[in-house]
């Protein structure tokens, strides 16, 4: 695993997002195509774990947000900002808060 240094840390800008809706992404069986607020405003992510959850499973979840990624297209969506999930050998775990907090609120 390679370092990175705090200041390049520090340039995360990770957040709690609520998803508001979720839905399969067409001709694919891995992607989901999620609509989460921010609080201050609604962006759309493409997450692959539409072969572990179903989409209706994720509406109304907070989840942990990276926002200042470069967003980038996939299957001619959109997608700005990426969802964290813990890497299990079964399935991803979405990583979320303890206790329900306001969207956008940021992690430090």
């Amino acid at each position: 695993m390679e370092n990175i240094s705090f200041e390049e840390f520090k340039k995360m800008d990770l957040r709690i997002a609520e998803i508001l809706s979720a839905e399969k992404v067409e001709d694919s069986h891995k992607l989901l195509k999620l609509e989460v607020d921010l609080g201050e405003e609604k962006r759309t992510v493409v997450s692959g774990v539409a072969e572990y959850y179903e989409p209706s499973y994720l509406i109304g979840s907070q989840v942990v947000i990276i926002t200042n990624l470069e967003p980038r297209t996939i299957f001619g969506i959109e997608s700005q900002g990426m969802i964290l999930f813990v890497k299990d050998e079964d399935k991803p775990i979405i990583l979320k808060p303890e206790d329900k907090v306001a969207p956008g609120s940021i992690i430090s």
